[in-house]
This record gives structure tokens, sequence and C-alpha cells, in this order.
């Protein structure tokens, strides 16, 4: 019979595992090398589901219908999603040996950093090299299950909006500073408080460039610099482990897009 002390521990362990839930149990993406995304386990984003299979499948569910998958069940046996250092996506098996599968997109940058992200409109999309970071990291990584740390291409966060992830949080302040806070303590900010200006928003440009514009955006308060001139997709992502990054361009998407029944038309990411 448990004596109480066997039984409080069994309760504590009990809600310590509950606490330390994998994060890819409930948020949208797959950081390279921080998040293997374990047989069992998923992405997920609204009613959308990525979930590593036990049979070595990897599928996207909508609305637990089947939508997309690496078509690789029954190769191996309780595999494993992970994001290479090349930005490559690959199932390996969790008893060893070669991957069974890959995306064969491979990233433009070997040993840099990638993510991959089941998206609002059902894609999934893996976007690399990170260009641009705050380097604000944390030493001990966040769990959030509802994480709003989003900003996708020509994504605006305006005055008094922010993202956030647990404890952290990117805010677009009415002054017009745009500040990382961790706990309500101030860790990075852009300086641009006191510029004469009120209510500017946040824009990440399809040019890869994160900027801070005026009310009216006739003037450009503060840049990361990282503009390349062209037009693609870009995220921009307030991490787990409190640092901010620029992740793009997109090299590799599932093209999984979800349709709206009524226009046919793209259902498009939901920014902040």
């Amino acid at each position: 019979m448990a004596t109480p002390l066997s039984l409080a521990l069994l309760i504590l362990s009990a809600l310590l595992l509950g606490l330390c839930a994998p994060p890819s149990e409930a948020i949208n993406i797959l950081y390279r090398d921080d998040h293997t995304l374990y047989a069992g386990y998923s992405l997920t984003q609204n009613n959308y589901r990525l979930t590593m299979e036990i049979d070595c499948n990897l599928v996207l569910y909508d609305n637990n219908k089947y939508v997309w998958s690496t078509k690789t069940s029954n190769i191996a046996h309780d595999c494993h999603a992970t994001l290479e250092r090349d930005g490559t996506l690959s199932l390996y098996p969790d008893t060893g040996g070669n991957r069974i599968w890959n995306n064969g997109k491979p990233g433009v940058a070997h040993d840099a950093d990638y993510v991959l992200v089941l998206q609002e409109d059902r894609n999934v999309v893996i976007y690399g090299p990170a260009k641009w970071a705050t380097n604000t990291t944390a030493k001990t990584p966040a769990y959030d299950s509802k994480p709003n740390n989003i900003l996708g291409t020509n994504g605006i966060l305006h005055a008094e909006h922010s993202l956030t992830y647990g404890d952290y949080m990117l805010a677009m302040q009415a002054d017009c500073n745009l500040v990382v806070y961790d706990k309500g303590s101030a860790v990075w900010h852009t300086n641009t408080a006191g510029k004469g200006y009120r209510d500017c928003y946040l824009k990440m440009q399809s040019d890869g460039d994160l900027v801070v514009y005026s009310k009216d955006g006739s003037h450009r308060l503060w840049s990361s610099h990282t503009g390349d001139g062209g037009h693609k997709n870009y995220e921009l992502i307030l991490q787990p482990n409190r640092n901010v990054v620029i992740y793009g361009p997109a090299i590799w998407q599932a093209n999984t897009h979800a349709v709206s029944r009524d226009t046919n038309d793209i259902v498009m990411v939901t920014e902040v």
C-alpha cells in the first residue's frame, strides 16, 4: 500500500510532467535542432495538425481529414522528423539507421538556422536561413500552449499591439519604441521613443527588411537593414528562447494552402 509520502511524490511528478509537456504538442513551428517531432506528436494551428505517426508517415490533417503526407507508412517504426542544418526536412527511425525520407530541398547555407512553420493558411513552409536577430536569448526557454509569436510577410504590428510567447513580449509601443520584454522588464529596444512621433507601426516587408514606420508611413524611424530588394516570403518570430529572429526567404513548401469554399481564394495568414 502506498504511503502518503509516495502518493504525494506521484502527484507532484504528474504535475511536473504536465507543466513540461513537449513544445511539439502545442506549437506550429519546428526549429532546427532544438525541437524534434517524435512519433505521436504534432505541430498544430487552428484545426490543422502535422503529425508524426507511429508508422513513420508524416501527415497533415485538416479537421482530422487527410491533406498531405510523406507517403512513408510502415517503412520503419517510431520515426522522428527533424530540420537539418542545411534546411532539409528529414525523417529518421528512432532505432537508428539511415533517414527514410527528406524533402529534397536543402537550404542555401549549411550550418544555418531554419524553421518549419505550419501556417494559418494550412501551408507547411520552411524558411531560412536566419538573417537578423535581437540576440536576446534567455537561459531558460519558455512554454506557451497558445503563442501569438509570428509576423509574416507584409504583416503589420500596430501601435499598442504585441507578439507574445509565455512571459516574453515584442511590443510596438504608442511612443514608437519597439521593445522586447521579459516578465515586464525591457531587454532590448529600438531607441525610437521621443523622436516626435506617436502610434508608429512595425512592418515585416517582402524584401526581408523589418521597419518601424511613422503612423502615416512617411518616415522610417528604424530598420533591421536586411532588405534584399526582392519580393519573397519571410517570417519574424518571437522564439521560445526569447530571441526575435527574421527567417527567410521561404525555400520549400508542401503547397497545402486551404481554399475558401465560397470564393476559392487562398485563405491568407492572419497577422497581428
